[in-house]
């Protein structure tokens, strides 16, 4: 895209003389002021507001300004030149008093001029300056925009001479004042928000509340793929030494204690020199020294960062810090920047983004390893090698009543065999009893020295006594019963299975006790702990600890950078909007002057008598500018006498005959008739606002906004602030100190105060030019809460020019020349109308990327000798041979 399409344009007022416009230097400043200081912006078109008595002696500027940049301009002439110039300017006979005298350089086809006789359309009795200041407003902002600058300046230089006189019909579509401040008021309050996170960032899992991958091993408790273990504990250093000492002996004490269950433990004891008890102790001296050397670790690699002599000390420990690639700087910067964006484009209010940032930040800050010894202590207490290794009672449950009940049955079981079974009774019971006294006798520690020999206790006595009394019982039915041999037989072997099986199972329970008593089970698990202790302390405060402090002051940079941002936007009031008055006068008609009393454009009315009629909208019944405004099909009609009785009066009937009549000029040798009301002076008009002045061109249509418009907005600012962001991020890698000097606040102002300004000016239908995704954006409808069809059944009404409003007055209209094909007409609506079933596309349609306007501009051309071109020599002005 050329930068001609982009170029904005750029108004200067000479209506009041050049002043500060004078010389080079002072145009110079207007423009640089004009553009708003934008770097790289380029003057391209110039929209030159004039008086038309005040053209030919403003020649030299605007000779300065054709000379700055491409030379395109629209020149707007403002009122009608008295019949004699003066100044001594000389200038020849015209055919009408108002003729314009044109300097030299406001020619077509790079400068176009625009007669405006009359903003006001010739309905404002002797209007106060402020008021043409209003009325002339409208016209001037739809020049404004570059795609109507271009396309009334390309129809106007086809127009004679490169001057016309424009018609609108104009419809502003836009909030009501009441609308647009609450709207805004609430999009402020929902954009800044409270400092709240809202979802909280998990260490288990940081990418689960929305951090970045690259960020998660800064802020989570992970391991990163790229850390092992054979990677940073260096081979044969220390700490690699005693973790395999440590867990050598673990598994020896594990092999004893696996070989020393069973019957096989309970018949033949310790195999060797093995003892569980002696293994035992010898993992818990390895386990204390691996969890001594794990503290000093800590203690030693304690501090911020990482410099030499702490890597040093780490070194000596046994610990080698290899790079990784989650420790580069490279990497934190782009993934906080999209984390910090990824927040505003989900639309999360500014202080809750920074509470994210914040809490981002707190778990990125390195707290040294030292804090790690409370850990340290919970995951391996300094009692437990103590409890590994001291001796601890072996508790046989052979006096537990379902051991006793078992010792008991099978005693009787061997006592039913008539005859043997005295003998084989109690011989059972002293079985059971053997057995458990020998478990008692296999326990561990007593294979040593025996000062790892806790004793014990083993139930045998009961045991004996309950088999004692099984077997009697047994003999005693076996006699009573009669219970044959091979019966008492099977009984008997019943018995010698289970009383060993019976044995096996105390011993074994005994055994687990006395190992799970001592810690045995936990001791792997605790070394693993450590082991774990230790790696996340190489990886989280010593290999990244750099990282995550630049990770951590760039989130809490970045944090207070939305934070300056949410107070700078915070209760910003909106900027009030021009040409609204907010009390349902948007299209109301201005005052009678008494212009229309002479049938130029109809039969008069009194727009003062009441009942007033509201002209809200064209399709209102009733009397409106309309039946007033000189129609297109009635080219030829303009310049003929007043039908009697108007338009729809008694003199229809002759309406033929005054067809046919010959044109004649009413005011060829006359004066112009004084501009008063028919039947006497009109009253002072009430004062209205130079900015709210209501023009017959003009119709205003306010909606009341529709349900997406305050999150639109939101998201409007949000973008906004995030390009505000985009340049400082450079700056923040850098050095995120540097952040509490960055301009974000006033920026941010700016960013508010310009975007306010911008929706009173172009309205909420169009997207800022910083909008990260406007294709997304809603219709205009919906934003506004206003009719769909509204633009499209405007320009359908009026695209022909039917009903456009001339700006000039009745006595100006022997100005207007004859020849309908001269004349050429330009439509225009905001580009996003026309998504949904919006206008449908013309070859005089324009475009606009943002506006609130929509309507008709038609170009009426003058007649043939209205316009003289005049070229100053010195202090006077005379006439250009070559003029038209």
């Amino acid at each position: 895209m050329s930068s001609r399409t982009t170029a904005p344009v750029v108004t200067l007022d000479l209506r009041d003389g050049p002043g500060d416009l004078a010389g080079a230097d002072g145009l110079h400043r207007a423009v640089r002021a004009a553009l708003d200081g934008t770097a790289g912006q380029q003057a391209e078109r110039f929209l030159l507001v004039d008086t038309a008595d005040g053209l030919a002696r403003h020649q030299r500027t605007y000779e300065q300004v054709l000379s700055y940049g491409s030379g395109h301009a629209l020149c707007v002439a403002v009122g009608a030149p008295p019949a004699e110039p003066g100044d001594g300017i000389a200038v020849p006979p015209a055919p009408t008093p108002w003729a314009l005298n044109r300097p030299s350089p406001l020619r077509p086809p790079a400068v176009g001029v625009l007669w405006v006789l009359d903003p006001h359309g010739g309905t404002a009795t002797d209007p106060a300056p402020g008021e043409d200041a209003g009325a002339l407003r409208p016209l001037l902002e739809l020049l404004a925009a570059p795609a109507v600058f271009d396309a009334v300046l390309h129809a106007v230089s086809e127009v004679p001479d490169g001057v016309a006189v424009p018609a609108l019909r104009v419809l502003e579509h836009d909030l009501s004042p009441t609308a647009r401040a609450r709207v805004w008021r609430q999009a402020l309050a929902d954009l800044v928000g409270q400092d709240d996170p809202g979802g909280r960032i998990s260490v288990a899992d940081p990418e689960a509340g929305g951090v970045p991958a690259v960020l998660a091993p800064l802020v989570g408790a992970g391991m990163p793929r790229s850390v092992e273990r054979a990677e940073w504990r260096r081979a044969g250093g220390e700490a690699d030494e005693r973790f395999r000492a440590c867990e050598a002996a673990l598994d020896e004490a594990e092999e004893v204690y696996e070989r020393q269950r069973g019957a096989g433990g309970l018949l033949r004891g310790p195999v060797g020199d093995a003892d569980l008890a002696e293994s035992l102790d010898a993992a818990a001296g390895e386990l204390a020294a691996y969890r001594e050397t794990v503290a000093e670790t800590l203690r030693d690699g304690d501090g911020v960062g990482l410099p030499p002599e702490q890597r040093r000390r780490l070194y000596e420990h046994g610990i080698d810090l290899p790079r990784v690639p989650e420790a580069a700087r490279d990497r934190i910067g782009p993934g906080l920047r999209g984390f910090a964006q990824n927040l505003l484009a989900r639309r999360l209010p500014l202080r809750s983004t920074a509470a994210r940032l914040s809490a981002l930040s707190d778990l990125a800050t390195p707290t040294g390893s030292a804090a790690r010894l409370g850990r340290l202590d919970e995951l391996c207490p300094p009692d437990l090698p103590r409890q590994l290794a001291g001796p601890r009672p072996f508790e046989v449950r052979g006096a537990a009543y379902g051991e006793l009940a078992g010792g008991c049955a099978f005693a009787a079981a061997a006592g039913l065999w008539p005859g043997p079974g005295w003998a084989l009774g109690p011989l059972a019971a002293l079985a059971a009893a053997g057995l458990t006294a020998l478990a008692l006798a296999r326990r561990p520690g007593r294979a040593g020295d025996g000062h790892l020999d806790g004793g014990g206790q083993s139930g045998a006595l009961a045991q004996l006594c309950a088999g004692l009394a099984g077997a009697a019982i047994g003999i005693t039915l076996g006699h009573a019963l009669a219970v044959p041999a091979w019966l008492g037989l099977s009984m008997l072997l019943v018995a010698l299975i289970a009383l060993p099986l019976l044995a096996v199972r105390r011993w074994t329970g005994a055994l687990d006790s006395w190992w799970a008593a001592g810690g045995g089970p936990e001791g792997r698990d605790v070394l693993h702990s450590l082991d774990g202790l230790l790696a996340d302390a190489v990886v989280h405060d010593w290999l990244l600890a750099d990282a995550r402090l630049y990770c951590a002051d760039g989130a809490r940079a970045v944090a207070g950078m939305i934070r300056r941002a949410a107070a700078a936007a915070e209760g910003r009031e909106p900027v009030p909007a021009a040409g609204h008055d907010g009390g349902g006068r948007a299209g109301a008609q201005a005052p009678s002057d008494g212009l229309l009393d002479d049938d130029w454009f109809g039969p008069s009315y009194d727009r003062r008598a009441a009942p007033q009629p509201s002209y809200d909208s064209f399709e209102t019944p009733g009397p409106r500018y309309d039946d007033t405004a000189q129609s297109w099909d009635d080219w030829d009609n303009w310049d003929r006498g007043p039908e009697p009785g108007g338009r729809d009066g008694a003199g229809a009937a002759d309406a033929d005959t005054a067809h046919g009549t010959p044109w004649q000029d009413p005011l060829a040798d006359t004066d112009p008739p004084p501009r008063q009301a028919a039947d006497g002076p009109a009253p002072a008009p009430a004062a209205v606002p130079p900015d709210d002045v209501p023009v017959p061109w003009l119709e205003r249509e306010a909606g009341d906004g529709g349900p997406e418009l305050v999150a639109t907005l939101v998201g409007d600012l949000a973008d906004g602030i995030a390009g505000i962001l985009d340049p400082y991020w450079g700056a923040i890698e850098r050095d995120p100190g540097a952040a509490a000097a960055l301009p974000v606040d006033r920026e941010v102002r700016a960013l508010i105060d310009g975007e306010s300004a911008r929706l009173a000016r172009d309205g909420v239908a169009a997207a800022p030019a910083f909008a990260r995704d406007p294709a997304s954006r809603p219709d205009p409808a919906v934003l506004l809460g206003l009719a769909p069809d509204r633009v499209t059944r405007v320009l359908q009404a009026h695209g022909d020019g039917t009903g456009t409003v001339p700006l000039c007055a009745a006595e100006h209209r022997r100005l207007l020349s004859r020849d309908r094909h001269a004349a050429r007409g330009v439509r225009f609506a905001p580009d996003v109308t026309r998504h949904g079933g919006g206008p449908p596309p013309a070859d005089d349609m324009v475009w606009t990327p943002a506006g609130r306007y929509a309507g008709v501009f038609r170009l009426l051309p003058l007649r043939t000798g209205s316009v003289r071109t005049v070229r100053l020599r010195g202090d006077v002005g005379t006439l250009n041979e070559g003029a038209s």
